[in-house]
């Protein structure tokens, strides 16, 4: 259901070099249909130069979906909701959701939210009151979390899967319309329903007892759809992600370890972290432009010691450096392979196509997204 974006021995396209291809000259991947997967430094083509005077406006956009400006003041406040519904059953329905005004508009929000990062740190924005818009969803995931402090883990004798978090998720999803309306004015609240369904899709597959990049996706189309409502503003940009966003990835770290979700998939371990993309995808673009960290600063530990609290993408090393045993090297081959790039933009550019090929163009996470009024879809008849 989405796990970290593959690469490796598999034979499935990919948007970055195999283990070790760093080493020599790497081979180009095969070509793909619908959204290319090929991140720049797969194929080691020397990368741009920066127009002299060039602004964050022409950074982050490099994106094989071509979009426009996402328009925070453009709400669809009024509509009628309706309760998300999956409408992806086959390959072409991928490849038309691709091209549907619903695409296009989600990746104008990340691509806008990855403008507004440049530069900034997440203590930049923590120092600061949050708005009175994102306090409930600050306050929504702190609920989340104290389900975990209720739910212990059982004891169970293997490696993935501890059967409690059934339980954690049974409590989230019969309280996530509830929690739902407590984010929303009361004039919203009949969207309330519509959003739940995204809000609870966002923790995990009750089953599988397993989370991804799916997964992670359906948390952010639930941003991505208060974002549609008004809700949140464009002056919460920078707060959604460095304090929102981060919350909720804190506490799907704390879901991860307590009850030991499997990766989506189980190809977690040719991925970045085994479960998300997004952090390091926004964390790279703090980074742009930053004259002293360099990509290939993930292997110097003084470094990850001084900024894993203030950058997602060294907060997400940090991470995965306290919870597998071995150097990045061995434990996170592809992370090691983008290490080699000279420039944060080249990084982040990567990065947003691997999202756009390895996430939202794959049958196998993308049959699982539903679709309602705000996130709208329909897929053409065959």
């Amino acid at each position: 259901r989405g796990g970290a974006p593959p690469a490796g021995p598999s034979g499935a396209a990919c948007a970055f070099p195999t283990p070790g291809a760093s080493a020599g000259r790497p081979t180009p991947p095969e070509p793909v249909q619908g959204v290319g997967t090929v991140a720049p430094w797969a194929l080691k083509m020397p990368a741009p130069r920066r127009k002299p005077g060039a602004s964050s406006m022409d950074i982050c956009t490099t994106s094989a979906i071509v979009t426009g400006e996402f328009d925070f003041g453009k709400t669809a406040e009024g509509s009628s909701y309706a309760v998300p519904t999956k409408k992806i059953a086959r390959e072409s329905d991928v490849q038309a959701f691709l091209q549907s005004d619903a695409c296009k508009d989600y990746m104008s929000f990340v691509k806008c939210l990855c403008r507004k990062l440049v530069g900034v740190k997440i203590s930049d924005v923590t120092k600061e009151p949050v708005s009175t818009d994102l306090q409930p969803l600050l306050d929504v995931l702190a609920t989340l979390s104290s389900y975990v402090d209720e739910i212990p883990p059982k004891e169970h004798i293997l490696r993935y899967g501890n059967p409690a978090f059934r339980d954690w998720h049974a409590r989230m999803c019969e309280n996530a319309e509830r929690l739902t309306e407590g984010v929303l004015p009361e004039a919203l609240r009949g969207a309330a329903k519509e959003l739940a369904h995204y809000l609870a899709d966002s923790f995990g597959n009750r089953t599988r007892i397993d989370y991804g990049t799916g997964h992670e996706t359906n948390f952010f189309v639930f941003l991505y759809c208060l974002a549609r409502l008004g809700v949140v503003k464009e002056a919460d940009s920078r707060a959604l992600v460095l304090s929102v966003f981060d919350t909720y990835l804190q506490l799907m770290r704390k879901v991860q370890q307590t009850y030991g979700l499997e990766p989506a998939g189980s190809r977690g371990c040719w991925g970045l972290d085994d479960y998300q993309i997004l952090p390091f995808l926004f964390g790279s673009a703090q980074l742009i432009n930053h004259g002293l960290i360099k990509p290939k600063s993930i292997h110097n530990p003084d470094f990850i010691d001084m900024f894993h609290k203030d950058f997602m993408y060294f907060g997400c090393v940090h991470y995965v450096l306290s919870v597998k045993k071995g150097p990045i090297t061995e434990t996170s081959p592809m992370l090691n392979d983008i290490s080699v790039l000279g420039r944060w933009q080249k990084v982040n550019h990567g990065l947003l196509k691997m999202y756009e090929g390895e996430v939202l163009s794959k049958f196998p996470i993308m049959q699982h997204m539903a679709f309602g009024s705000l996130f709208a879809f329909d897929p053409p008849k065959a």
